[in-house]
């Protein structure tokens, strides 16, 4: 009886102990494709079509980023939106619209609104929440997506987190961490949103998916494609960059791209 109790106890230990590794193991993988997509800096141009049923428009923008808290998006193109920006500064976000010299802070309330029409939301493109810091990581199992195994991995939102969501699930490959869909589920586990990743390809030295196509789940004909055109990383770049006083400059706004 008495070693029935210890062969027990030690298959507890390990099936925890299992278990504590896998979650830990979610973790790591979350943070290296995190890691490998963004860099600590990184400077992008971008091109994002906007696709309904009875029509399209294209959208152009530059971006810089330093690490999850200080971004700063130029819009290029059309003509209407040219000049406009958006700045975040640790947990604050404004835009800037050059035509009415107008500043607004963007609320929390926001987040979830779709940018410049889009259907990304603010969140996914200004606020970025940070999926190392605001979730919680499980592999709940492995599937093909594109041709490459992946690690299917389920984030849930921390207690604390300022988040959109109500859960997300990641498809990242094994081989080289690369995160190649998403879906977005609300807090009632409904099913908003699928973000699909291709055409990967060198991209200042990192292997990167460059195409992204995101579409609602309730909207049939709708969706939104991202091109990454231009990405450098590790930029040199400091904090005092991302200003109030550099986002009214609009297209006189000179980027780091070094």
């Amino acid at each position: 009886m008495k070693f029935l109790k210890i062969i027990f106890t030690l298959s507890v230990v390990l099936i925890f102990g299992m278990q504590a590794s896998y979650s830990q193991n979610a973790t790591e993988i979350i943070k290296k494709a995190d890691e490998r997509f963004k860099g600590k800096s990184s400077y992008t141009e971008m091109k994002m079509t906007i696709v309904r049923p009875k029509w399209s428009r294209t959208i152009t923008f530059k971006s810089c980023n330093l690490d999850a808290n200080y971004s700063i998006t130029l819009i290029t193109d059309p003509a209407k939106e040219k000049g406009q920006t958006f700045l975040k500064r640790l947990d604050n976000m404004w835009s800037w619209n050059p035509k009415i010299s107008r500043l607004i802070k963007l609320p929390p309330a926001m987040m979830s609104q779709g940018w410049m029409g889009s259907d990304f939301s603010n969140d996914d493109l200004l606020k970025e929440s940070s999926i190392v810091n605001d979730y919680t990581h499980k592999i709940i199992g492995s599937e093909t997506i594109a041709g490459q195994d992946c690690y299917k991995i389920e984030l849930t939102p921390k207690e604390d987190a300022a988040v959109v969501w109500g859960k997300l699930i990641k498809w990242i490959s094994k081989k080289d961490y690369i995160q190649l869909k998403t879906t977005y589920y609300d807090e009632d586990d409904y099913l908003i949103k699928t973000e699909s990743a291709s055409k990967i390809k060198m991209m200042d030295g990192r292997k990167i998916p460059t195409y992204f196509t995101l579409e609602p789940a309730d909207e049939p004909g709708n969706k939104t494609i991202v091109e990454m055109i231009v990405v450098k990383y590790d930029i040199n770049v400091k904090e005092s960059f991302f200003s109030q006083q550099n986002m009214k400059k609009g297209m006189s706004l000179i980027f780091p791209v070094n």
